[in-house]
């Protein structure tokens, strides 16, 4: 059985944004099923000791994430503009997936990128279930889960779940896949994988 895409991401990375446009592309063009697992930037983060690293922390840097991933999304087609507050926490939105998913993985999926759309494309907020009522409306996602996402101890214990598992993969940063034994970092990495997959392909 072929290994899956694992695709671990956090809403308010740029880079996931773009990466999240593709990777269903990839995995569909080689027959790979891409497991879709947000995560705890910051507790990666935490836990590698790179606090100091993060945007926030160097205004350069900053700066740079965003004219070069608003430069990136341009080049791949996507519009992507500045958020309307960045960083933000995101962890409403990454239990409602899980949630979500538990039910219906591909409507989790749908979820996750409508989310993405808001953050980077619209410039809205996503912190709050009033943030998320016409994306959930949109796809007919009962209130109740919604509701219940805060505190439902399944889904926060996959998102510790993921998070966990990506940090033992080796990531530091997002967006972060995982195949077989092989990772990849970054949203120009998509490239990578589907070239990766095509060479495994002819292994066989």
């Amino acid at each position: 059985m072929s290994d899956p895409i694992e695709f671990f991401f956090e809403y308010v990375s740029p880079y996931a944004f773009i990466a999240a446009k593709q990777i269903e592309e990839v995995g569909a063009c080689h027959g790979r099923e891409v497991i879709w697992r947000p995560v705890s930037l910051g507790h990666i983060w935490k836990t590698v000791e790179a606090t100091n690293v993060g945007p926030g922390a160097i205004p350069q840097k900053a700066e740079y994430i965003m004219m070069d991933s608003g430069r990136s999304a341009r080049i791949a087609g996507y519009r992507m503009t500045a958020p309307a507050v960045f960083p933000t926490d995101a962890k409403l939105a990454r239990l409602a997936f899980y949630v979500i998913s538990a039910k219906d993985k591909e409507l989790a999926k749908n979820f996750a990128d409508g989310v993405f759309d808001k953050y980077w494309t619209k410039s809205e907020e996503i912190t709050e279930i009033s943030h998320l009522t016409d994306l959930t409306d949109s796809l007919g996602i009962v209130a109740a889960d919604m509701e219940a996402a805060a505190s439902d101890p399944n889904a926060k214990a996959a998102m510790i779940e993921s998070t966990d598992a990506a940090l033992k993969s080796g990531a530091f940063g997002m967006p972060w896949f995982r195949v077989g034994d092989q990772v990849f970092w970054g949203a120009d990495r998509v490239s990578h994988i589907d070239k990766y997959l095509e060479f495994k392909a002819r292994q066989v």
